[in-house]
């Protein structure tokens, strides 16, 4: 008889305590960041012939050549260089592996140069005459 009033009292308990409860619902929000799939690189664009390569710390990419590749190389006449071979310099790029089975696994496309790492020729003076 002290068994079933004591599992009545625990039946009426459980009952009441659980009605007096709102019921909330927390929604883990999971953010979800997209990577950005150009990034800033620095390293040391080195150009030989028709192939270029971007060497970083960390990193070591085959350069797609293309205009603004083009552009790049254009751009290092209007500075002072010790080698202009190896030059150091910030661009934002896309990193894609390379399609072809020799050279270097994975190609950076340049879409913009940041900065170089150089320090301008001195302008031309025009002459008076």
């Amino acid at each position: 008889m002290l068994k079933r009033l004591f599992f009545i009292f625990a039946l009426i308990a459980t009952t009441v305590s659980c009605e007096n409860e709102t019921q909330s619902t927390v929604e883990n929000e999971v953010e979800v960041k997209a990577v950005d799939s150009i990034q800033n690189y620095k390293g040391n664009f080195i150009s030989v012939g028709n192939s270029a390569v971007l060497k970083g710390d960390q990193f070591v990419f085959q350069v797609q050549l293309d205009s603004v590749t083009a552009d790049l190389k254009k751009s290092f006449n209007e500075y002072t260089l010790e080698n202009a071979t190896i030059v150091p310099v910030e661009v934002k790029g896309k990193v894609i592996d390379s399609k072809k089975s020799t050279g270097y696994s994975q190609v950076i496309e340049i879409t913009e140069v940041v900065k170089i790492f150089a320090e301008k020729k001195p302008a031309n003076e025009e002459l008076k005459k």
